[in-house]
């Protein structure tokens, strides 16, 4: 019976931290642990494995100058796994949404942005403010290039139909809608990130203008953490551009606006 060799331990320490990380994102996907401790596990589970990494590169060297395959495999497939907790959030998130300003929370209308009411019951003790930060944040936001898309969205619709449109967006893109109220142009909501689960909060605000259509305003916040990695950003983009898509095919498909 062949004896395994040392350098193996490197794999099997990579495994095991990553079966930690693992762990404790389900555990906070399933709100068994909180968004503090979880953040101190990924930090010095991913700072441990990123060690580990760089120590099996020396081991991967030291076995290809003497000649062990085994080391070099055993080391070389340690180095890559100690990757994975850098890799899976780069590829995920964006490397440039790591650039982003600490904010987390952001909307179309930095000076009158939109207010919650359905969700504040929902909320935790420990979560981030449901008030708006005011202009530090909002001056964040304006003078960040990554939110220069930001903006509210104008259509030739009334309130009550923008609202109805709304609902069905936020329907598609898998929010849970906790307030709807189409004659006020008031939509609330709720959504979760992909990996993790944290849970962020969206109000909509349909008003009307003077040429008879409506203003759309969208805040999407997170409930935990100081960034939010552009998150809320990506999130309010893909509702304006599916509700634009909505109003136009509403209004020049063939249905009438009411």
């Amino acid at each position: 019976m062949s004896r395994v060799h040392w350098s193996r331990w490197l794999l099997w320490i990579q495994w095991a931290l990553l079966g930690i990380i693992v762990l404790a994102g389900l555990a906070l996907r399933f709100g068994l642990l909180r968004f503090g401790v979880v953040f101190k596990v990924f930090t010095y589970a991913g700072g441990a494995a990123l060690a580990i990494a760089l120590a099996s590169l020396l081991v991967f060297v030291w076995g290809s100058r003497n000649h062990r395959p085994q080391v070099r495999s055993n080391a070389l497939w340690a180095a890559l796994l100690g990757l994975l907790p850098v890799a899976v959030p780069l590829i995920t998130v964006g490397k440039d949404n790591f650039n982003v300003p600490k904010i987390h929370d952001i909307t179309t209308d930095t000076r009158n942005p939109p207010k919650y009411q359905a969700v504040l019951s929902l909320r935790k003790a420990s979560d981030n403010s449901a008030e708006y930060a005011g202009e530090p944040v909002a001056k964040l936001q304006r003078e960040t290039d990554i939110y220069s898309d930001i903006y509210p969205l104008h259509v030739h619709m009334s309130v009550a139909s923008t609202t109805e449109l709304a609902a069905e967006v936020a329907k598609k893109l898998g929010w849970k809608i906790v307030s709807y109220e189409p004659e006020k142009g008031h939509l609330e909501a709720t959504d979760r990130t992909l990996l993790l689960g944290f849970t962020d909060d969206i109000v909509v605000r349909v008003r009307p203008e003077d040429d008879g259509g409506s203003r759309v305003d969208v805040r999407s916040s997170s409930r935990v953490g100081v960034s939010d990695l552009g998150a809320n950003a990506k999130r309010i983009r893909e509702f304006i551009e599916e509700l634009h898509l909505r109003v136009l095919s509403v209004r020049y498909g063939g249905a009438s606006d009411t």
